[in-house]
């Protein structure tokens, strides 16, 4: 009889186990578009990044999403500037949102060599801690 309540706890708390990793899926994130264009004395770069598998927190039938991010810029010589830019987007809806597009936007000065550059966005999910990245790239170029 001892066995069997111990195994019966075992495989109670095995299915528990197997039931919460079910809810738990990853942070993903695509960059959709990226692209700069010359505002006269710098460059204006805009970055568009669909994010999915976030956690939303409910509280009075409004559902709270964080998200942080960074941008590290690699520059066509190679050379990577890290925290280019950094902010939080936050968002209360009234419906669960099965992604977010994340849209940041930058300037870079004129000191920036024509070219080809990428970004390099990290996101974390501020309630999980989870983290992804996505790459873009984008040109400086003068038309």
């Amino acid at each position: 009889m001892r066995f069997l309540l111990s195994g019966l706890i075992v495989l109670l708390i095995f299915v528990y186990a197997c039931k919460k990793n079910e809810d738990i899926t990853n942070l993903e994130a695509n960059v959709n578009q990226a692209y700069a264009f010359d505002i006269g004395n710098a460059w204006e770069v805009n970055i568009s990044t669909k994010v999915k598998g976030f956690m939303e927190q409910e509280n009075n039938g409004k559902f709270k999403m964080s998200l942080a991010y960074t941008i590290d810029l690699v520059t066509p010589a190679g050379k990577t500037i890290s925290g280019i830019t950094s902010k939080t987007e936050d968002k209360i809806d009234k419906e669960k949102l099965p992604d977010f597009i994340l849209d940041s936007q930058f300037n870079l000065d004129t000191t920036y060599a024509a070219g080809k550059y990428k970004a390099i966005i990290n996101i974390r999910d501020v309630i999980t801690g989870k983290t992804a990245s996505a790459t873009g790239t984008f040109d400086l170029t003068k038309e």
